[in-house]
């Protein structure tokens, strides 16, 4: 190989390693979630057709005030809260504190001919606990299994049918 080559590939082999380095320095720090979110994006499976309660469990890494939460099933799921209201909150209030995980309710009705999984979008509305806070919004996917019950009663079956 001739010595340009050489040079050029030490080059671009020396590019190529910073911007490794670039990117596994900037990867953690550009990770982090800010702000409230959820701890898990799964959510607890359902049986189809059946109105069901399921929690959203939330973590944050600083104050959150005010929260409240709605969820869109769009067509897939009839989503309502505790006490008829429009929105939910934590089961313990609208505050949660960094280090704390804190679970918002929502009843669930997957309406669904099989089983499957169905996205959810989830948006919470909060502020930092400030004097004077604005309001700060997060948003969210999350899925949610749908188990559609095959057969009539436990224990229905006949010999020879599966």
């Amino acid at each position: 190989m001739s010595t340009i080559k050489r040079m050029i590939a030490a080059v671009v082999l020396a590019g190529a390693a910073g911007s490794v380095a670039t990117l596994a320095a900037a990867g953690p720090a550009s990770a982090m979630p800010r702000g409230p979110q959820p701890v898990s994006n799964r959510l607890t499976a359902v049986k189809a057709n059946t109105a069901s309660w399921v929690n959203i469990y939330w973590r944050t890494d600083r104050p959150v005030c005010d929260a409240k939460v709605a969820v869109d099933g769009g067509r897939e799921v009839r989503v309502s809260y505790p006490g008829l209201r429009r929105t939910t909150t934590f089961t313990t209030g609208d505050t949660l504190r960094p280090g704390r995980t804190a679970a918002t309710p929502i009843r669930v009705s997957p309406v669904a001919r099989r089983s499957g999984v169905v996205v959810l979008r989830a948006s919470m509305s909060y502020t930092d606990c400030g004097r004077h806070a604005r309001t700060q919004w997060t948003r969210a996917n999350l899925t949610l299994p749908v188990i559609r019950q095959i057969g009539g009663f436990p224990g229905n079956h006949r010999p020879g049918h599966h």
